[in-house]
């Protein structure tokens, strides 16, 4: 596929550092994409950076709390300077665990605050750039536990159900103006985020391989798959697709347990 639509264009990816976000990251700066990553973690924020220009590619780290309008703000700010801002991946997110007893008040408000209210800040700021500029896109990173979900994950499944409806509204309301507003669920993905919560349950790599078992294709997934839908969802072959919730889980959601 021809990758000029991104070639030299800005992006913006929260929680690009690490797991999915950084494997999108990589993959669009390896299409010409100048990639801004947004993140807390400056030590893995810069060494994905500096691995994207080994790669030959372009990338800058801001640190960024994407809970915090006035960052987001200055984050908009710097990837002005550096061309038309024209996608946006969001990314950033948390895992958290509990029932409605056990999920304190203080957990329920920062899962909200950075799995869900963070899109809202961020796509606030970034689509007038993106309108200014004609269009683009817009890729949410929801779960398949939107649609499907487990026990003991009442504030981190409503955060990723919260994502899919905000997707779809964004979708509605930009579609006529350019810009291509879709999400991913995806299902147990290789990430930070995932291996937090195998370290949970037991013995990390025997968790990891039980979780796996669970998808029909018999494993889980990769980050690089992830970022390879993403990409998909950005380009202009997928500009018949307005406000969608695509879920890559290796048929983890089709299963009845």
């Amino acid at each position: 596929m021809d990758h000029d639509w991104i070639k030299d264009k800005v992006i913006i990816v929260t929680g690009g550092a690490s797991g999915i976000g950084e494997a999108i990251a990589k993959l669009t700066a390896s299409k010409g994409a100048k990639v801004v990553i947004a993140d807390i973690n400056d030590e893995k924020g810069e060494s994905t950076v500096a691995a994207i220009e080994k790669a030959d590619g372009f990338a800058k780290y801001i640190a960024t709390d994407v809970t915090d309008a006035a960052a987001i703000s200055d984050l908009v700010a710097q990837a002005r300077r550096l061309g038309q801002i024209k996608f946006l991946v969001n990314s950033a997110g948390l895992q958290t665990y509990g029932t409605v007893e056990s999920t304190s008040e203080v957990t329920w408000d920062k899962t909200m605050n950075i799995n869900l209210k963070s899109m809202y800040l961020v796509a606030h700021e970034v689509v007038p750039e993106i309108l200014k500029h004609g269009g683009g896109a817009i890729v949410n990173i929801s779960s398949v536990q939107a649609i499907r979900s487990q026990k003991n994950v009442l504030a981190y499944a409503t955060s990723k159900a919260g994502a899919v409806a905000l997707t779809r509204c964004m979708g509605l309301d930009y579609a006529e103006k350019g810009i291509q507003v879709n999400c991913i669920c995806p299902g147990s993905v290789d990430t930070p985020l995932l291996r937090y919560g195998a370290s949970q349950h037991g013995e990390t790599e025997a968790v990891l391989k039980e979780w796996g078992s669970h998808h029909p294709i018999g494993r889980i997934g990769t980050p690089e798959e992830i970022a390879q839908v993403a990409l998909f969802l950005m380009s202009p072959a997928s500009a018949f697709m307005v406000g969608q919730a695509i879920v890559a889980d290796g048929g983890l959601g089709s299963v009845i347990l």
